[in-house]
């Protein structure tokens, strides 16, 4: 049962997520389909498009199931962030405890390589990545999506039904990761984890160099004491910042002697160069993930969300007969231009076709020979309108629309696919019904049309526009 909101959902994850996948679903479609109620909810409580995109969505048939769908689908993501960051904590503290064993005496090199040394080159490799806007690789969208998956069935109680969203989890996942939001959300978690990693790797050496007696040695096989010595002294400069002693005041050669001194410059430098620059990563993501979340679902510029807008921001309303109607010759609509307009089309066999709204049936124009098309609204009848133009021998393409439709970037590129299926020169876009368009003001009337022309321009339409009153005001051509 439809849910008809009165006021506006609040603004979480998972509504905006839902407006994205409702928007995903339609854009498959071709076009958003009719939804009356919805768009009625949407209109009565009001907001911006975003918001009323996200109303409207609320408001349709199986919104209540897909929003618990949804938010189901982001727990199981919760969940799989939780496993990951305690995967890590316990690497980290295998890693800590393994390096310290590894050898007699214990080797600084090695627990610092083994504790920080993947740390630092993973951060660098994100970090370069983010530079050249990088998105999360194939692989590890295919392992989350797998992971995902798996952890949805393992929630999914016994005899449930499996709705859309959970039905095609990857689609959820692939909305979230081309977005910013997804993107520093996957970030943070990958952040968490390796902080989980250098904090358990950090707090395991407190523990074993407090409760046990290590030997630590700088001693290597290649390298000469000269360069050993330089590398703890660069080094050293992170632990510096802590005020940890370093080779200034201990021995390099003969570290065992000062072991304690030692250890205490080793814990630092695990700090600084494993939870420090984490921890500020990890800062830096949650604090975009957060502020790109609150944009999400919020980008009219989409095809599916853009053609919405003349349904939920209608610029007029129905109240209903007010006054009587005028008297015809006082409405005010611009008066109509010489008829030489009409003439601007070919005295040929005009292939015409509809887009969207309007009735099925080609303009009525005086003297016209049409090879009607029909209507398009959809993807197939998209495709079979591509396919007969490829098929025919055009002499003439006519392009119809409404005029009260806003002209929007899917409306552009369709038209610029017809116009290149006809292969004709001779291309006309005409706004029918253009007297519904003239009785809101001269102002948006004029606007309006310089919009469908600039339109017209861009899309490659030649022989220009021709404004035309509907049918039951005539089939003049109005003015422009």
């Amino acid at each position: 049962m439809a849910h008809t909101p009165s006021a506006p959902p609040p603004p979480t994850l998972a509504h905006r997520l839902l407006a994205e996948w409702v928007c995903a679903r339609e854009e498959r479609l071709g076009h958003p389909p009719q939804t009356d109620a919805a768009d009625t909810a949407a209109i009565r409580a009001g907001g911006d498009l975003s918001t009323r995109i996200r109303t409207r969505a609320c408001a349709l048939p199986d919104a209540a199931t897909d929003l618990r769908a949804i938010q189901r689908v982001l727990r199981s993501g919760a969940w799989i962030g939780v496993a990951l960051i305690v995967l890590a904590a316990i690497a980290g503290v295998g890693a800590a405890a393994s390096a310290l064993d590894a050898s007699r005496p214990a080797s600084l090199p090695l627990i610092l390589l083994v504790l920080v040394g993947a740390n630092i080159l993973t951060l660098l490799a994100w970090s370069l990545a983010q530079s050249v806007g990088s998105r999360i690789t194939p692989g590890l969208g295919g392992i989350l999506r797998r992971a995902w998956q798996w952890t949805l069935a393992r929630q999914r109680p016994h005899g449930r039904e499996i709705t859309g969203p959970e039905r095609n989890p990857g689609m959820l996942l692939q909305l979230l990761a081309t977005s910013p939001a997804g993107r520093w959300m996957f970030a943070s978690a990958v952040h968490a984890a390796w902080l989980g990693y250098a904090l358990t790797g950090v707090l395991t050496l407190i523990v074993l160099l407090s409760v046990r007696a290590y030997s630590l040695s700088w001693e290597t096989t290649l390298l000469s004491s000269d360069a050993l010595e330089a590398w703890a002294r660069t080094l050293s400069w992170g632990p510096s910042l802590l005020s940890a002693p370093g080779p200034e005041s201990l021995p390099v050669t003969g570290a065992g002697d000062a072991h304690e001194g030692w250890a205490k410059w080793l814990i630092a430098a695990t700090f600084v160069y494993g939870v420090i620059p984490r921890a500020i990563a990890l800062a830096l993501c949650v604090t975009l993930a957060i502020r790109a979340q609150r944009r999400f679902g919020r980008d009219a510029r989409k095809p599916g969300f853009a053609r919405l807008r003349t349904r939920l921001l209608p610029d007029h309303s129905e109240l209903g007969i007010v006054d009587p109607a005028p008297d015809a010759s006082a409405a005010s609509v611009p008066e109509p231009t010489t008829p030489a307009l009409i003439d601007r089309l070919p005295r040929t066999t005009l292939h015409g076709v509809r887009i969207e709204g309007g009735r099925d049936d080609a303009p009525a124009i005086p003297a016209t020979d049409w090879h009607w098309l029909g209507r398009v609204d959809d993807r197939s009848s998209r495709e079979r309108v591509l396919r007969d133009l490829r098929d025919a021998e055009v002499e003439a393409l006519v392009v119809v629309v409404d005029a009260v439709m806003t002209p929007d970037r899917g409306i552009e590129r369709y038209i610029a696919l017809l116009i290149e299926a006809a292969r004709t020169p001779n291309t006309f876009l005409i706004l029918d019904a253009a007297d519904r368009l003239a009785v809101r003001g001269e102002a948006r009337y004029r606007q309006r049309v310089e919009d469908w022309q600039a339109l017209a321009r861009r899309s490659g339409i030649r022989g220009g526009i021709l404004p035309l009153r509907s049918a039951t005001a005539g089939t003049e051509v109005a003015t422009r």
